[in-house]
């Protein structure tokens, strides 16, 4: 855990795919310290022998203190919000049904993860934890890869899940906070499946919104999010990354 002197926490914990890369969690609802109380974690994961930082996804307004303490934008993400007083679900063709994503398969999502992101954004089972754990009540639900076939070919899949999304809530607002669908299974009505089941779920626990981002490149999730009713916001979010070499 690294602290700013009251003025923002982070996890942080080597990435997955490269564990000289310090993966950076901001936390207290995202806030980034001062910029002195930066410098100070950039020399502490230096001295811990990281070459490089990769932080989660942050605001616009902290991607502009990170900027001026030499990270970079590695990736852009579109914010997406919707209304749930008066939403209506979209009628579900017959796909297959979502069930409860049991702990001993977080493996499997992250198996889903990989294949749907690649392993440049792809998450591990310690990021299906945290993301889990980023609101105080979430929803893990699947959809089999069985159940999602109209021939029997499903027992040579690669994947044994189609896809899958986490879902939390914190105040009166959802968000649908991961959301992935193997390849395989893509174009199938899998994510549509699991987006409504993620957004039913909010209003029957009478949220007033939801939210939800992508990649700004992700045209699929784009039109996905779209049709359920999902409006873009004028800001959005950055993934940022910085070397550790001048310090």
């Amino acid at each position: 855990m690294l602290r700013g002197g009251g003025d923002g926490r982070a996890r942080v914990r080597p990435w997955w795919n490269d564990p000289t890369v310090a993966q950076l969690t901001f936390i207290d609802h995202g806030l980034v310290p001062s910029s002195t109380s930066l410098r100070v974690w950039l020399s502490e994961l230096s001295a811990h022998g990281f070459a490089s930082i990769r932080t989660g996804a942050v605001t616009d307004a902290a991607a502009d203190t990170l900027h001026r303490q030499g990270f970079e934008t590695l990736q852009t993400l579109r914010l997406l919000d919707l209304s749930l007083i008066g939403w209506h679900p979209p009628p579900d063709p017959a796909i297959a049904r979502t069930r409860r994503m049991r702990t001993t398969e977080r493996q499997l999502a992250v198996e889903v993860d990989r294949a749907a992101f690649s392993d440049r954004w792809a998450i591990d089972v310690h990021g299906i934890d945290e993301t889990c754990n980023a609101t105080p009540a979430h929803r893990a639900r699947t959809v089999n890869a069985e159940n999602n076939t109209e021939n029997n070919t499903s027992r040579l899949l690669t994947s044994r899940l189609a896809g899958y999304a986490i879902t939390g809530r914190a105040d009166r607002t959802g968000y649908l906070q991961r959301l992935a669908v193997h390849p395989q299974h893509q174009r199938q009505g899998v994510g549509l499946s699991l987006t409504r089941d993620s957004l039913v779920w909010m209003q029957r626990r009478r949220l007033s919104r939801a939210i939800v981002n992508t990649h700004s490149d992700n045209a699929g999730a784009l039109s996905l999010y779209h049709r359920m009713g999902f409006r873009l916001l004028p800001h959005g979010l950055a993934v940022m990354t910085r070397t550790l070499a001048d310090i």
